[in-house]
């Protein structure tokens, strides 16, 4: 075990930085390519030039270029289940088919996947079912994407990324105790106009989602 506890908290906020849960509910494999990385020679903490949505251009391209099609603003009204086996989907549109040759894979929650209607329960074990409508749910990050100004030359002064844990004894996962920040702008000047730029903050996992449930969305 590590008894040193500044070195226990640094790799608690690793961890909870990468999997939302610190050191010892995070599994080995995550710590040990964590820590492999981030202790490199000359590592570094890296930005998407072009923002997030170059990744996701790379991910269009990457797909089309291996023969794929992407389709947009198609609500998937069902995965298709025939004999045991997801063979496609049915889009609401038309009731078009979209056959799989391999697999359908879903980015749905567990419990979207599950109550949604999309998926026929009943092609699953009863037990399957509940074991992953009983996953617990995790805490809520806060995000805040802010616009400012700034020149060149402040940026410059900037580090592109930034941690801050308000109090090392209450440990990361006290709410709103760990803030994490990235200003992206101090190594693409194309993410915001001349002279200004972008950061993007958030309190990882640490916020029940209960105090945010009520609140209008439209409201100041």
């Amino acid at each position: 075990g590590v008894d040193d506890i500044f070195t226990r908290n640094w790799l608690d906020l690793l961890c909870f930085c990468l999997s939302g849960l610190p050191a010892d509910g995070t599994i080995t494999a995550e710590m040990a390519m964590m820590m492999g990385e981030f202790y490199e020679p000359d590592a570094v903490m890296d930005c998407p030039i072009g923002g997030a949505s170059a990744i996701i251009d790379a991910l269009v391209r990457g797909i089309e270029k291996r023969g794929g099609r992407i389709f947009l603003n198609s609500h998937v009204e069902q995965i298709d289940i025939v004999n045991g086996v997801a063979t496609g989907v049915t889009l609401r549109k038309k009731n078009k088919k979209i056959t799989a040759k391999k697999a359908v894979v879903s980015n749905l929650s567990v419990w979207d996947l599950f109550k949604s209607g999309i998926v026929d329960q009943s092609a699953f074990p009863e037990g399957f079912v509940k074991e992953r409508l009983d996953t617990p749910v995790g805490k809520s990050f806060m995000h805040l994407h802010i616009g400012f100004k700034a020149t060149r030359e402040e940026l410059e002064k900037l580090e592109a990324h930034y941690m801050y844990i308000d109090d090392w004894s209450k440990g990361v996962e006290a709410e709103d105790n760990a803030v994490l920040l990235s200003i992206p702008s101090v190594h693409d000047e194309t993410l915001a106009p001349k002279d200004h730029a972008v950061l993007h903050i958030y309190t990882p996992a640490t916020e029940d989602y209960s105090r945010w449930a009520g609140i209008d969305r439209k409201s100041e």
